[in-house]
Order: structure tokens, then sequence, then C-alpha cells
């Protein structure tokens, strides 16, 4: 179980050409680590969709300012992840930006995405409904990285879906 981390990516859009601008972890036990995400130069600047800037509410401009190279940030993500079982709960669109990511830094992923719905196959749908209600309480779902991903915590912990892995 000290094995799982959930893993949570913001993007610039939903097309075939978005990129991330923010990546956040969390550890069933322990902290939360974020990061914006600086625009690679060859990152299409027409992907970025203002509709989705107005769901996470992260400016071009503040990533520019405040975000991380993607090698930096890969190599951070690699360092504390790999190992370990990492969960998405959107595992094709974050897989998706994983990748794009990764091929802007150049860097192998040393970790496998899995699948957060997978944590929830034995769960009852009464006892994974009420344990969403109770998390969309305590870790409300921002379309913000880090609160996704203590969202996902949340969930995972109030569904008593907690076994050894």
């Amino acid at each position: 179980m000290s094995r799982i981390v959930f893993i949570d990516l913001e993007a610039s859009g939903l097309g075939p050409t978005s990129w991330p601008i923010e990546v956040a972890w969390c550890f069933l036990q322990g902290g939360v680590e974020a990061h914006f995400i600086k625009p690679e130069k060859d990152w299409p600047a027409e992907a970025w969709d203002p509709a989705a800037e107005d769901l996470h509410g992260i400016s071009r401009k503040e990533l520019e300012r405040k975000g991380s190279a993607a090698p930096d940030v890969c190599n951070r993500i690699n360092e504390t992840l790999r190992g370990r079982a990492v969960y998405s709960d959107a595992p094709d669109w974050d897989g998706f930006w994983l990748y794009r990511l990764f091929s802007a830094a150049k860097i192998r992923q040393q970790f496998a995405l899995h699948d957060f719905a997978e944590l929830f196959a034995a769960a009852s749908p009464e006892a994974f409904a009420a344990a969403k209600a109770s998390a969309d309480q305590t870790a409300p779902h921002r379309h913000r990285a880090k609160e996704d991903v203590l969202h996902m915590r949340a969930l995972f912990e109030l569904a008593g879906a907690a076994r050894d892995d």
C-alpha cells in the first residue's frame, strides 16, 4: 500500500495538440508535490484553449513566470515515482500529456500509469457513491492538479479500498 501514488495533470486544452501545464502527485501516506510546466517552444500556441484556462484558472503568463522546464519536471517525476503504483482518474488524457512532457524533455518515463477505477473493482456501487459524496465534501475536485490528487486520495481512503498491493 505504501507504493500507491495518485497523479493528475492539467493541460492547455483537450485537443489532439494540447500540452501539459501542471502536474501533481500525492502518496497514500505523505505529502503532495505540484509543478507548473513552462510551455515548450514547439508546443502549438493555438492549443491554448481559453475555456480550459477559465476552468483551471492558470494563465499562460503565469506558466512562463513560474513554470519549470520539461527536463526538470520529468527528472523529478521519475526520481519520485519510479517503482511505484501510479494511478490517474483520467489515464488516457494524463498518459497523453505525460507522453508529450517526457518527449519534449527527451527523457524516458520510468513508471507505468494505472486507471484509478481499478482500485474500486471490489467496492459495491453504493459504497463507492457514498465515498464519492464524502470525498466531494472533504477534498473537492477543482480542476487543479494538487486538489485533484487529494480528492483521489480521499476517495480511496473513504471507499475503504486500502489493501495490500
